[in-house]
């Protein structure tokens, strides 16, 4: 029987499948390439949705593409070369209210496109960052991904990073004058829809309470969003309402002593979910109430999704995020795009019931 005959006896789905991973083994189709979908194969050959089905599965059984529900497969690796990829994850935090949602959507795209995942966290320190970021040297990392901790001065290590030409892409911050691409929510606009519905309930003696910056953009951003909510609105913005030298839990103090000098402050914004929690508390402590005397509106909430939350919030799509920033990093990782830039990500408004209309006159 010649080879032709050969082939002609296999079953329609290995012949597909062969004819796939020849592709594979050839270069055709790369790490990281979509392979043709079910219907796409049906069409090519002629063949039913089973015969396709089955012919993707065995590619995936023996770890040569990543099936991703709703994306796609993706060819997972050379089976010749047997390269073994990685891309390391830094995250300065991680908590209920941001943070397990992106690493999710992290871990799903790196699988889609064959690479290991490696987890670090630097818990917002320096010495942190930077001691991971040599670890990694010695490792086989194809490239980082990185939530940058605040600080007061950029690590060294990140531009000796950026000197080495480390593929590297910031998520969720940016730091400023460094040529690195980053993925994170359009922290502008989204605090600007946010203080703009507390304009639109009545509120005119709003809040603004956050950490100092530190060289990261998301505080600016926010605080930028916030003033340009009340310019574009036409509406006197108080400098005295803004308090942005919040650093620990110990600042409950700080913003009761600020609302007891500011009494007509009617609602706050806050720019994360723990700085909500402490506005709480010192309305609490002056004792008023949440919604019924005083509105909160902030970034995140750490809830289950099915009931309602105690805060409104600005929910950040941590899934778009985490996805946007591996498809950056690979394009950069098979030098398909060049080291810089910025995506931007919409945020939604979520009701809670932290926030109430306040009546003319009150």
């Amino acid at each position: 029987m010649g080879q032709e005959d050969a082939d002609n006896a296999l079953p329609l789905y290995k012949r597909i499948y062969e004819q796939l991973l020849e592709q594979i083994s050839s270069g055709g189709l790369k790490a990281g390439d979509r392979v043709p979908s079910e219907k796409e194969i049906c069409d090519t050959y002629g063949v039913s949705r089973i015969t396709s089905k089955k012919a993707l599965e065995m590619l995936a059984e023996h770890h040569l593409i990543a099936r991703w529900r709703g994306k796609g497969s993706f060819v997972a690796g050379s089976p010749v070369q047997g390269n073994f990829r990685s891309i390391a994850l830094l995250l300065s935090t991680f908590n209920d209210a941001f943070g397990a949602r992106l690493v999710g959507s992290v871990e799903e795209m790196c699988n889609a496109l064959g690479y290991h995942l490696i987890l670090r966290r630097t818990r917002e320190s320096p010495a942190e960052e930077e001691k991971a970021l040599r670890e990694l040297d010695d490792e086989a990392v194809s490239g980082i991904l990185m939530v940058p901790v605040r600080g007061e001065y950029y690590n060294a290590e990140i531009l000796q990073q950026i000197i080495n030409k480390r593929p590297l892409v910031f998520v969720d911050r940016r730091m400023r004058g460094l040529p690195v691409p980053s993925v994170s929510t359009d922290n502008a606009a989204a605090a600007e829809s946010a203080v703009k519905h507390l304009l639109d309930l009545g509120h005119r003696k709003i809040a603004f309470y956050s950490g100092p910056a530190n060289h990261t953009s998301t505080v600016e951003d926010r605080r930028q969003g916030f003033v340009k909510a009340f310019a574009d609105s036409g509406i006197p913005l108080e400098s005295a309402h803004v308090c942005s030298n919040l650093l620990s839990q110990d600042d409950v103090s700080i913003v009761t002593r600020h609302l007891s000098e500011h009494p007509a402050i009617t609602a706050a914004f806050t720019v994360e979910y723990e700085i909500a929690l402490r506005v709480k508390n010192a309305v609490m402590s002056l004792g008023q109430q949440i919604h019924r005397d005083f509105s909160i509106i902030t970034f995140d909430y750490p809830g289950n999704g099915w009931e309602s939350p105690a805060f409104t919030y600005m929910r950040q799509d941590e899934e778009a995020i985490g996805k946007q920033a591996v498809e950056t990093l690979h394009r950069i990782i098979r030098k398909e795009a060049a080291a810089s830039g910025e995506i931007l990500v919409p945020a939604e408004l979520v009701c809670g019931d932290s926030v109430k209309e306040l009546k003319s006159g009150i």
